[in-house]
């Protein structure tokens, strides 16, 4: 996900200049949006209380996927990712300066993120763990830019952070326990690296977060 981050958010300073395009100055109350974010695509529904202050309710998903090998974390024999989603929050966009554009998005989700790591087999065994987030609600805090108060279709990037209570660890592959002693114990550490290294640098309390949507005020 770090990788994924970084991709994204140099995407975002190539393409954030296009944001900044006059819509006109007739208020929405309302808006309807699509975005795409790590977590799956999600439909938006905002209703604008006045010109400084949203409020918006998000529903997302991502069926299973697998992710690509160049975003795969640093991990000892990990060979794919597999992971889906689904979730639902609600969020306040404060906009605190006079440039519209810019905002601040507090919110609080629930939902829950399963993950399958899939590792080299030992001694032919297939080597799995599930990292699982299922601890609700999360909270959420975002810096975002576009997506005006205004009629139209206008363009929109946050870039922010879930905080969680952390992921559930699992091994899920194959017993290894039929080895003798002392392969079993080998083995084990072997497991427990794994676990180590899955805890450092994949699941993580705070998760990244950026999120790019389009939406048309009315």
């Amino acid at each position: 996900m770090k990788q994924f981050f970084v991709l994204i958010a140099a995407c975002m300073l190539a393409i954030t200049p296009s944001f900044a395009q006059d819509a006109g100055d007739d208020f929405a109350d309302y808006g309807v949006g699509l975005a795409i974010s790590p977590f799956g695509p999600s439909l938006n529904l905002t209703y604008n209380v006045d010109a400084k202050n949203s409020i918006s309710a998000g529903f997302g998903f991502s069926p299973e996927v697998d992710a690509p090998s160049a975003l795969l974390p640093e991990i000892t024999d990990l060979t794919s990712v597999t992971g889906s989603s689904s979730w639902m929050g609600i969020f306040w966009r404060h906009r605190p300066l006079e440039n519209p554009n810019f905002g601040i998005n507090l919110g609080m989700a629930a939902g829950q993120i399963d993950q399958n790591l899939f590792f080299l087999p030992i001694e032919g065994e297939p080597v799995t763990f599930d990292v699982n987030y299922t601890e609700n609600p999360v909270m959420y805090l975002g810096l975002s830019y576009g997506l005006k108060p205004v009629k139209g279709l206008q363009f929109g990037v946050d870039l922010g952070v879930l905080s969680t209570g952390g992921a559930e660890i699992t091994y899920t592959g194959h017993d290894h326990g039929d080895e003798d002693e002392e392969h079993a114990e080998e083995i084990e550490d072997r497991l427990d690296g794994y676990a180590d290294e899955i805890k450092d640098k994949f699941a993580w309390t705070m998760l990244p977060n950026i999120q790019i949507g389009v939406s048309y005020g009315f």
